[in-house]
């Protein structure tokens, strides 16, 4: 009997101490058993049921309620975590997994180290966001008009494309810098024929009238052939009682030579289209097509063209410091508005299945390299927006605003505790700018300052062809959350060639925000100062750029910034640096490592 009683109480302590330490603390009034479950390694993912339970636990509502005690903020992005299945900046893993982990993992002890695997709405691209409240519009009769300057086309061309700019600023007047507009237009590669031009030109001017009240746009002009300075060239002055003034060689629209062609002589009168400069000094008439003449021997009857086929285009501007420009982006491989034939092979005016531009990008880019981005603009059925899709080296992946991510959780005074160090890291070195997006304040007709490259990192320089030009261009940081930092630390490997010791300091600028808006030049930001001395400029060589310490934004969301300005009032660029950053960390400090 004695054997069997000592045989069940060592099975029931072997059981009940693999699983609890309830029996040696409660019945055995052991408040320090020998015997504890600790696991490291361990990993889980989180299933749409998880996130629904989230916002049940009593534990959490606590929490949302604090967040925002005034109102319901707080509940209703807890709520919507449930809904939504995804962590989001402000109800983040760190603040309600752990009662979740309590919940399956009762029984673990401290030291238990898990990797929690969840997704996460970021929401879409900085680059995505500037689309929403675009404007989109198909060019009307009266916008022809604006375009072409009264002459009544309803399509555009190669020369009449210059045009859109000055358009576009008359048309949105009120538009800020940054707005985009998505434009629908008639479009062919060919010019009108001169033959045409009188269905439409409203300006049809004597010489007299055109010299009365000169402009520089084209128009129909006639008047007389006075001196004929070449026969060949088709250069002479043209005549109108007492004016006169030169046109600066005559072609057809294909600028062949007309003037033995068609018979031209001194004293015929003549009508061209062109237009008025006085770029040599001298009054002239520039790019002269011939339309018609009158002589004793009439010229040979003009064969008309065929009617022009017409394609209609969907284009994408945006608008800049200097003026509205074609929009591009060099982090993107394309950025595109969807051609309006996709449009029509679909039967439809707004895009809502995404399967359409799926198609359009498999059939437009079949050699597209993996990690290349592509923009694509288009109508949805709330206005003009834009999506970005990704080649993962197989297909084309939409970008969701969703990822993927991983949080580190350890058992610390028996509970879950989120171990979070490390807030932005990338070495860009073979690894792509990452989510770092560029802005181009000014950089005087250059086509980039900020560039990735594979082999150095992020670059910059201003430095073009023998010229140090003055620019303004940010490097800027997707939003970084700092909710639970003790003391964050930014650190960056840096190489500083060319510039000067004095300069370089002012010209190459760390910057950081806790209030970013999207664009640099309506944000207010902090300058931070160098905690080690820049590079000399006389190497290549990479160093550290120190420690940035960047306590003072401890629970906020900020943006980190490289501003590379050496667009200085009064400061001339001698020498413009080239700046190269490589290894940024953004993390907690660790042990050995400077306070500054």
């Amino acid at each position: 009997m004695k054997k069997t009683v000592i045989y069940f109480l060592t099975c029931g302590a072997i059981v009940l101490s693999s699983c609890t330490n309830w029996f040696d603390e409660h019945l055995m009034d052991n408040k320090n058993p020998k015997v504890t479950d600790v696991r490291t390694g361990m990993s889980y993912i989180m299933t749409d049921d998880d996130y629904k339970r989230l916002a049940t636990y009593q534990e959490n509502i606590d929490k949302a309620i604090a967040l925002d005690p005034k109102d319901s903020t707080g509940l209703a992005e807890l709520k919507a975590l449930g809904t939504e299945k995804a962590f989001t900046e402000t109800a983040s893993a760190d603040m309600y997994a752990p009662a979740l982990l309590a919940e399956k993992y009762p029984y673990l002890d401290n030291g238990t180290t898990l990797d929690l695997v969840y997704t996460m709405r970021e929401g879409k691209s900085t680059r995505v966001n500037q689309f929403v409240g675009a404007q989109g519009f198909a060019l009307t009769t009266d916008d022809y008009e604006a375009i072409w300057q009264k002459r009544g086309a309803d399509y555009l061309t190669p020369a009449t494309l210059e045009g859109i700019p000055a358009f576009l600023l008359t048309k949105m007047s009120s538009a800020a810098v940054g707005q985009i507009a998505l434009i629908t237009y008639n479009y062919t590669e060919n010019e009108p024929d001169p033959s045409e031009l009188s269905d439409f030109l409203p300006y049809e001017l004597r010489l007299s009238e055109l010299l009365a009240f000169p402009d520089e746009k084209r128009h129909q002009i006639t008047g007389y052939v006075g001196e004929v300075k070449s026969s060949i060239s088709g250069r002479f002055y043209m005549v109108d009682g007492e004016y006169s003034i030169y046109v600066y060689g005559l072609t057809d629209e294909d600028g062949n030579k007309v003037w033995k062609d068609k018979g031209i002589q001194q004293g015929d009168e003549i009508t061209l289209v062109g237009r008025y400069s006085e770029e040599s000094g001298e009054p002239q008439i520039l790019d002269a097509v011939y339309v018609s003449h009158t002589s004793a021997n009439p010229a040979p009857a003009r064969r008309r063209n065929a009617a022009k086929k017409t394609t209609v285009v969907n284009a994408l501007y945006t608008l800049t410091a200097e003026g509205w420009i074609p929009y591009a982006d060099e982090q993107l491989k394309v950025a595109i508005a969807l051609p309006q034939n996709i449009y029509d092979a679909a039967g439809v005016t707004a895009v809502t299945d995404m399967e359409i531009i799926h198609k359009f990008l498999v059939g437009a880019y079949p050699y597209a390299a993996e990690k290349e981005i592509y923009l694509v603009a288009y109508m949805g059925k709330n206005g003009a927006t834009a999506d970005e899709w990704v080649f993962d080296g197989t297909d084309f992946i939409l970008s969701t605003g969703y990822i993927t991510e991983t949080m580190s959780f350890e058992v610390k005074g028996n509970k879950w505790i989120a171990n979070i160090s490390t807030y932005l890291q990338n070495k860009f070195v073979g690894e792509g700018p990452g989510k770092f997006t560029i802005q181009h304040v000014n950089i005087d007709g250059l086509s980039y300052v900020w560039r990735y490259q594979a082999a150095y990192g992020m670059t910059a320089s201003a430095y073009v062809s023998g010229t140090n030009h003055r620019v303004e261009d940010w490097l800027i940081s997707p939003n970084i959350r700092l909710k639970k930092a003790v003391k964050p630390q930014l650190t960056f490997d840096h190489a500083v060639r060319y510039g000067n010791v004095i300069d370089n300091p002012k010209w190459l600028n760390v910057m950081v925000t806790n209030a970013y808006t999207s664009d640099v030049t309506t944000t207010e930001w902090k300058r931070l100062d160098w905690t080690v001395e820049l590079p000399d400029g006389s190497n290549w060589i990479f160093r550290s750029a120190g420690y940035f310490d960047l306590s003072e934004y401890c629970g906020q969301t900020i943006v980190i910034a490289f501003c590379y300005n050496t667009n200085l009032d009064g400061v001339e660029v001698p020498s413009a640096p080239t700046w190269e950053i490589q290894n940024l960390l953004l993390a907690e400090p660790a042990e050995d490592t400077p306070d500054e």
